[in-house]
């Protein structure tokens, strides 16, 4: 405690003292200017003022001012703190230390002001100038400098804050003398610390050095993010559980899906293994869709068909197959079995003590149709002729005949899947509410065509084409048994011509 006491008691001594020797400089310019101004200004030589042993003439060293005040004393400190600087470079004009300092500080009369400082800083042999002709006018130009005096000067003026901030920074002594030796010795060693550029390299190699450190993560945060990825990695493997039901829902004997080959036909097919072939520099190879194991198709080509229309829209599913002109396509039946698959010889397993019954289908007015005659179900799927205010191939039922259908007396505890699209998706969950159902999620069909493409000229949509349908997802009462978790709720696949309402 004592310490920081008697650092405290030194500062203040320092700074009384670095008051009273502030005052005491003062006092001696003001001495030196009324001197000055009382014999009528000192003359100097036609070439330079304040250079030892210079001579006298008839020009006058200092303009005739009003007062002392008529001087800006900020500019005087703008003056010395350029003239201090290690970069200050001679011979400069008026004009030119004009320029900087009017990007300094703002001042009425700079030129004079200017002007009487460096006639002044001149005659305390602080710099040498001469009295030049700058462009329309007369001015002095600066021809060599005294550093070392200027930034003893500067640091007076300034208070030595300035001064006390750079030696900290140069890692200086914190306790410094309050003699004029030292201070001397201390402006010699700012002035050569300060005089090379390898300080600013060194402050930024240092600053990026430090930045670097800061932007490293420590070793918590390494241990933290370890931690973090190896709980992602077991929540996302599949549980015994998930496991066991997913092998339970695999097809016997492996998947009977082929793949459809991205190249469409046979031909491109092999059009474009030639031409990776010929790339890799590889011979030109032979019939290697031999090796493509891959779905292909094949053009149907009719009297009125007409290649250069390309391929039609709708493909497949197309109303006019008989007339249109486009180019339609098949399965190539040469690439639709697949000999490296072997059929499967064995069956899902049935339940002995449940009765299976063969599909049925009934063709009747859903308006009219006695519903409880077909008994219970607990999964009801339903595409209903929904009236989507468009003309289609079908008839639809307005909103109340929907309404009305009598969907609740085929299930008491179950699941309804209900296909929607454009407008019928509000309609559609206000009946599902009707029927007793509550709706508990939302399937998404994205439609492909034949090639597997996605259908970009959907037959459905008032403002854009529909490639998509939702699919209603309802829950009635309590059903037992259920799987959930195993599926996604998007459905990527081909679009069939189904029935419109089936169970």
């Amino acid at each position: 405690m004592s310490d920081g006491w008697d650092e405290i008691q030194a500062l203040k001594s320092k700074r009384n003292s670095l008051r009273e020797r502030l005052e005491k400089r003062k006092k001696e310019r003001q001495d030196i200017l009324g001197t000055a101004t009382s014999t009528g200004g000192r003359s100097v030589t036609s070439t330079s003022v304040g250079s030892p042993g210079g001579s006298t003439s008839s020009t006058d060293l200092l303009p005739t001012l009003k007062s002392d005040l008529d001087a800006d004393p900020e500019v005087e400190k703008c003056l010395l703190q350029i003239a201090s600087d290690p970069g200050f470079i001679v011979p400069v004009n008026s004009n030119q230390l004009a320029a900087k300092i009017s990007r300094m500080i703002s001042c009425s009369g700079l030129n004079t002001s200017l002007n009487y400082y460096l006639q002044k800083l001149a005659l305390q042999s602080v710099m040498m100038v001469k009295e030049v002709s700058i462009e329309s006018g007369m001015g002095f130009e600066v021809i060599q400098v005294e550093q070392q005096l200027a930034l003893k000067l500067y640091q007076e003026l300034t208070g030595d804050a300035e001064m006390g901030m750079r030696v900290n920074e140069e890692g200086g002594k914190r306790k410094r003398s309050a003699d004029e030796e030292e201070d001397d010795g201390r402006v010699e060693k700012m002035t050569k610390t300060l005089s090379g550029s390898e300080k600013k390299g060194s402050n930024s190699r240092d600053s990026t050095d430090i930045m670097s450190l800061l932007s490293m993560p420590s070793t918590r945060e390494k241990q933290n993010k370890q931690v973090g990825e190896e709980i992602l990695e077991l929540l996302s493997k599949p549980t015994a559980k998930e496991r066991s039901l997913a092998e339970k829902f695999k097809s016997h004997g492996g998947a009977q899906v082929m793949e459809f080959c991205p190249h469409g036909t046979r031909a491109e097919c092999l059009r474009a293994r030639a031409a990776g072939a010929s790339e890799e520099g590889e011979s030109p190879p032979g019939d290697e869709t031999k090796d493509c194991s891959k779905l292909h198709f094949k053009k149907i080509i009719q009297s009125h068909t007409d290649e250069s229309l390309g391929d039609c829209s709708f493909l497949n599913t197309c109303f006019h197959m008989d007339s249109c002109k486009y180019v339609h396509y098949e399965v190539d039946s040469l690439t639709a079995s697949r000999p490296d698959v072997d059929t499967p010889s064995t069956k899902r397993g049935i339940d002995p003590t449940s009765t299976m019954y063969p599909p049925q289908w009934i063709q009747c007015d859903l308006r009219y149709l006695d519903m409880t005659v077909l008994g219970k179900f607990a999964v009801v799927m339903a595409d209903p002729p929904w009236d989507i205010h468009m003309e289609l191939p079908y008839g639809t039922m307005s909103d109340d005949e929907m309404r009305q259908l009598g969907v609740p007396a085929l299930q008491d505890d179950g699941l309804i899947f209900l296909w929607v699209t454009g407008r019928a998706m509000e309609l559609g969950r206000e009946c599902l509410k009707l029927w007793g159902y509550e709706r508990v999620d939302e399937l998404i069909w994205v439609k492909t065509n034949q090639l597997q493409r996605i259908i970009r000229t959907g037959r459905t949509g008032h403002w854009l084409n529909h490639g998509k349908e939702h699919c209603l997802v309802g829950m009635k009462g309590n059903p037992t048994n259920l799987n959930r978790g195993l599926d996604c709720d998007v459905i990527v696949a081909e679009v069939r011509i189904l029935p419109f309402f089936f169970i």
